[in-house]
């Protein structure tokens, strides 16, 4: 079960973020009495003068500590990795620009700073990685090459992938699931590219990361399995808090370059006092994925087929829905209203009974068509009609049904509503 306020919209937008789970707000209300800093040597003795005090205060710490510690475990076996190779941030923003700052620092310790290198990314990536990339290539700082996207598939096209890397290249970074179209990227594919190219024909290391903020709790990721150098994940895209956490593959061979400095925290990679209560509904968030993931799945993928077999039923050949036939996640479909006059950001502003989006949440509001639909191949006017419905563990089929039942009504007034105004307006119509 979930925290939520009690409303009375269907809220088909679970890829943008999702609610507390129960058992993580049990954790977070729990950590917030757990005051001392986890780091601190003598936790109370910076806050109490240094004075040893009665009842076991100077404990306190090491709770804290010891809280933070089993989240840190808890993440781990997540994603079949070791604590050593969990580290909690801020969130996807710090832990995408981290990873960036690492592969580019680790490069100019290895060929100078003058050194310029190259990152190869693509088109589809959330803002909170594309941003930074395009800022650090405009100051001239690197080179970077967006790979295309296959428009029948939605995936990253492999050859181009090989083709652009280089005696330079030190990062490639793909999303493991996207954000808008729900299509699963071939990580492993990319990153055995990324080693024979980089063993065979430069004698180099590239690293490679992918963003999982939509993958986490929808598929089973083990990094070794998809031979990634780090993954990055978001507590919020899963019944968790707003913080993250960074993964790598491995804590002795992958470099991993602090990004800010001051205190030894987070194994003296991230200086700052651990956000104690947060970290824990974290770890919680991790837990309660990993006992009972297959059922999360199969309720998701349950719930998405029945929606767009009702779609299929009531409307026919008046929607699409983008890359059905792709290896998608299990919880999102993103769907051309292709018959609607008007755009999708229209259509769901005349939507009462229900949330849905029409991409990224920090892109919606704006007037112009997703940019990430133009580069999976869509044209404008599809992708300005595309609408991205995300489901949730318990949504359910009444609720696709409320939903489904909206969308028609919408649809049908919006072609045949001024007819039936001027059929009316002329008086009585019979049968009626």
């Amino acid at each position: 079960m979930w925290y939520i306020e009690e409303q009375e919209k269907v809220y088909l937008d679970y890829s943008a973020t999702t609610p507390l789970d129960l058992e993580v707000v049990k954790a977070i209300n729990i950590g917030l009495k757990y005051w001392a800093n986890p780091s601190s040597s003598n936790p109370l003795g910076d806050t109490l003068g240094g004075k040893e005090k009665e009842g076991g205060e100077e404990e306190e710490g090491k709770k804290a500590k010891e809280a933070v510690e089993k989240a840190r475990v808890e993440l781990a076996d997540l994603f079949h990795v070791t604590p050593r190779e969990v580290f909690f941030t801020s969130g996807g923003t710090e832990t995408n620009y981290w990873v960036i700052h690492s592969a580019i620092e680790h490069y100019k310790a290895q060929h100078g700073r003058e050194a310029k290198p190259h990152l190869i990314s693509s088109g589809i990536e959330h803002p909170s990685l594309l941003e930074p990339l395009h800022d650090l290539q405009n100051k001239n700082v690197i080179d970077l090459t967006e790979i295309n996207i296959d428009a029948k598939t939605g995936c990253v096209k492999l050859d181009e992938l090989q083709a652009a890397i280089n005696e330079r290249t030190c990062l490639i970074t793909v999303m493991l699931c996207n954000n808008e179209t729900g299509v699963v990227q071939p990580l492993s594919e990319v990153a055995t590219i990324a080693r024979s190219q980089a063993e065979s024909r430069y004698d180099i290391r590239i690293l490679v990361h992918t963003d999982g903020a939509q993958a986490v709790g929808k598929m089973d990721i083990d990094l070794n399995e998809l031979k990634v150098d780090f993954l990055t994940v978001v507590g919020h895209k899963f019944y968790g808090p707003r913080i993250g956490a960074l993964i790598l593959r491995s804590a002795t061979t992958v470099p991993l370059i602090s990004l800010f400095f001051g205190g030894g925290q987070e194994m003296n990679k991230r200086a700052g006092t651990e956000n104690t209560p947060m970290i824990m509904g974290l770890g919680a968030a991790a837990r309660v994925i990993a006992n009972d993931l297959d059922s999360y799945i199969k309720s998701m993928e349950d719930i998405r087929n029945y929606f767009e077999r009702r779609l299929k039923e009531v409307f026919k050949d008046g929607i699409v829905i983008n890359f059905e036939k792709s290896n998608r996640a299990p919880h999102l479909s993103s769907v051309g209203f292709i018959k609607y006059e008007g755009t999708a950001v229209e259509l769901l502003s005349k939507c009462s009974s229900f949330i849905a989006s029409t991409g990224a949440a920090c892109h919606s509001s704006g007037k112009k068509c997703s940019s990430v639909l133009i580069n999976c191949g869509l044209s404008e006017q599809l992708a300005s009609r595309t609408v991205r419905f995300s489901f949730g563990r318990q949504t359910k089929q009444s609720d696709v049904d409320r939903v489904i039942s909206e969308l028609s009504s919408i649809v049908f007034l919006s072609k045949y509503g001024s007819s039936l105004l001027k059929t009316f307006s002329k008086g009585p119509v019979p049968g009626f």
